[in-house]
């Protein structure tokens, strides 16, 4: 249920908006943005030679589908993800498959349904952007203990459902927290995912009575705007 408007919020310490306004240092929503930056150009720079000549958006459902291996994901499941219509989704997938990045399997219960899996060329590419991935975030944490890492994401949290709170953004239960869940110990931590969660294993296979992972639809107001980058990367190019 939509939350009403909340009008009352706290005023900022005016030494801070000071500060702000003269260019003394930059609002935390500019600095979020430009930490954001910093981070795509990283990624852009140190990417693996693997994903040379993808799109990004072969990038993002290689991604998606490489964290979703243990269970089954059809093309309404990417529809839903990056919040792209069916035509779309037909026409992306359909040149995935001509490139040998995912093939469509046929499953038991349904003849007419065909579930997506990646080939042994994707789970490559999706293998070193994982190493990749993680190779970023420990230079990304470098100097900050655990305790840091969890207050900085409870930080991003309490920004977040501020927002959220003030009910002009769509229904709360979209946004799913940032905080790191205190229920999970840091023996958990570092000697499954790796000290800052990532998993050096990759996608394990899934053991007797272990529940498949399921990953929160995304919102489509938060949703990866396939459709404009696809119509971005058309621009003199036959394909994406």
């Amino acid at each position: 249920m939509t939350e009403e408007p909340n009008n009352e919020t706290a005023p900022v310490n005016p030494a801070f908006a000071r500060a702000w306004e003269r260019g003394i240092c930059k609002p935390p929503s500019v600095a979020i943005r430009s930490l954001h930056n910093v981070i795509n150009r990283y990624l852009s720079v140190t990417h693996p030679k693997e994903v040379e000549g993808l799109t990004g958006n072969n990038i993002d459902i290689i991604s998606y589908l490489s964290r979703n291996a243990r269970r089954e994901v059809f093309p309404q499941d990417v529809e839903r993800r990056f919040g792209i219509t069916r035509s779309t989704s037909c026409r992306v997938l359909g040149l995935m498959e001509r490139k040998g990045l995912i093939a469509r399997e046929s499953v038991p219960q349904d003849a007419r349904l065909k579930r997506i899996v990646l080939t042994d060329k994707a789970r490559n590419i999706a293998e070193a952007l994982h190493s990749n991935a993680i190779a970023m975030e420990n230079a990304l944490l470098q100097g900050l203990s655990d305790d840091d890492i969890r207050r900085f994401m409870h930080t991003l949290d309490v920004m977040q459902s501020n927002l959220v709170r003030t009910g002009r953004i769509g229904d709360a239960d979209k946004y799913s927290s940032l905080a790191i869940d205190e229920s999970v110990s840091r023996e958990t931590i570092s000697h499954g995912p790796d000290s800052h969660g990532f998993d050096s294993r990759g996608p394990q296979p899934r053991t007797d009575g272990e529940a498949e992972p399921t990953e929160p639809a995304q919102p489509a107001e938060l949703a990866e705007p396939i459709e404009r980058r696809i119509a971005e990367e058309q621009e003199g190019k036959e394909e994406v």
